[in-house]
């Protein structure tokens, strides 16, 4: 069985931390280059575990500076002011022995619902799957897909407090 567990960076143990980055860098497409320490700023992150204590999943909720979300905006060409999206959800990971599973379902379900009543943005890979993901949960595309610099575009999307929502259908 596999349970979560969601925490706030400064009460999570450093060995806890380093299995978040090592499973984020595994199998999510992220920029290693200060993760460590971009981990330690995330509001809440969100852990997967088997029973045995294997983690297996991993998501989280970040609190992005300014300039950070000007830039994102601006290269997806966003119109909407990213001083309105202040809630980053982000770094969802699933061991590829789990996925298929509905756990990145799961832990975008469980991490929404920590920041209903706020406008969230996230990134992710420009392609069907992650499309089919993020209008399940409310996000809708803001702006044009722009190059992530690793191979792959990468699509702005926006998903407003205040409409209602599937939650993962």
């Amino acid at each position: 069985m596999v349970t979560s567990s969601i925490l706030s960076p400064s009460d999570c143990f450093p060995q806890a931390l380093a299995d978040f980055e090592n499973l984020v860098t595994k199998y999510g497409t992220v920029d290693p280059e200060g993760l460590t320490q971009r981990i330690r700023d995330a509001s809440r992150l969100l852990f997967l575990r088997e029973s045995n204590g294997q983690l297996v999943g991993v998501g989280a909720l970040k609190r992005p500076r300014l300039g950070y979300r000007r830039k994102v905006f601006a290269k997806a060409r966003a119109s909407t002011p990213p001083d309105e999206y202040r809630v980053e959800l982000g770094w969802v990971a699933v061991a590829k022995s789990h996925q298929g599973r509905g756990l990145s379902r799961r832990i975008i379900g469980q991490l929404i619902s920590l920041a209903e009543n706020e406008n969230i943005f996230a990134t992710t890979r420009a392609d069907r799957r992650a499309m089919r993901f993020a209008a399940d949960y409310g996000f809708k595309p803001a702006g044009k897909p722009y190059p992530s610099g690793r191979g792959y575009d990468l699509v702005l999307y926006l998903r407003n407090a205040g409409e209602k929502h599937l939650e993962g259908r």
